[in-house]
């Protein structure tokens, strides 16, 4: 049987997100065992032994790979810190036996079933995702596109959710060509290692329903969302929580209410939740274009 895993990166900024969202996955499986993975960055022993802790009180094994962050990673290179590129040497930490990979951003959450995902014919390709919400934009996606160095009407994907054949990933080397691409052009990426990613796997990777990485600006026409991604600044643990993502808050406050990472959820005040209604309202009256096309797209791709 294929042996599979789930992984989350994350220096302690975000440990109580991240640990929350291999839990998500671990709520939302079905079927076979899957091992979930935690590349910690730069984390002191007893940041892993809180995650430690909180897998053992939801009853699960989160295995910590100690991650420190390279020289490399640390040289000045503009807005990019060591935390937003170590999505970039995981290759290096995995265990070898491992040859289906879900990776995660902290900001995500499973909300249904992912079982399909670990079982999902890829079709000879090494890597499965969702397009970007800016592919909707056709001048926007193509200006990135040409200023990054991808080739010519080809599709940009979000990096929020990656689902890999990490053997053939392991083969072809696809991380090592990765770390090359953003040492050749780190000066014309904007979206982190996204952006060094697409370039990686330009045109060579299966296109999944949104339903697997429901970005922010996708929730109003994907009907079952199976994998929730929480884009942009305002997060459901936060204060200013989005209108949009109400609800999702209380995940987080059931979750980590009996550990020492209770305080990272601020609920929002009474006022603080009119001003986001408020404030949700108006970008949907003001931005009905904007959904309209972001609807055309997605319903036909």
């Amino acid at each position: 049987m294929q042996q599979s895993a789930v992984i989350v990166c994350s220096d302690v900024n975000m440990l109580p997100a991240a640990c929350c969202t291999l839990l998500s996955v671990k709520r939302n499986l079905l079927g076979p065992a899957v091992e979930f993975l935690l590349l910690g960055i730069d984390l002191k022993p007893n940041e892993i032994a809180d995650v430690e802790n909180f897998a053992r009180l939801h009853d699960m094994a989160i295995r910590v790979l100690p991650y420190n962050t390279p020289d490399t990673a640390l040289q000045a290179r503009g807005r990019w810190s060591g935390a937003t590129l170590a999505r970039l040497y995981m290759d290096l930490h995995i265990p070898d036996h491992i040859e289906r990979l879900l990776y995660l951003d902290a900001d995500v959450l499973a909300v249904s079933p992912v079982d399909e995902l670990f079982t999902r014919n890829l079709q000879g390709k090494a890597l499965a995702a969702v397009d970007d919400y800016v592919m909707a934009f056709p001048e926007k996606a193509g200006a990135r596109q040409r200023k990054i160095g991808m080739r010519e009407d080809g599709r940009y994907f979000n990096a929020g959710v990656l689902l890999f054949d990490w053997s053939a990933c392991r083969e072809r080397e696809l991380f090592a060509r990765t770390r090359e691409i953003f040492e050749e052009r780190s000066h014309l990426f904007e979206n982190n290692d996204q952006d060094a990613l697409n370039v990686t796997f330009d045109g060579d990777w299966l296109v999944l329903d949104p339903r697997w990485n429901t970005q922010t600006g996708l929730l109003p026409f994907v009907g079952r969302p199976a994998i929730l991604h929480f884009t942009g600044r305002k997060k459901p643990w936060q204060a200013t929580v989005p209108w949009v993502h109400r609800r999702m808050a209380k995940h987080y406050i059931e979750d980590l209410g009996n550990t020492p990472w209770a305080s990272f959820c601020r609920q929002p005040s009474m006022a603080g939740r009119v001003a986001g209604f408020l404030s949700h309202l108006g970008k949907r009256l003001g931005g009905l274009t904007r959904v309209a096309r972001t609807r055309a797209y997605f319903s036909n791709n």
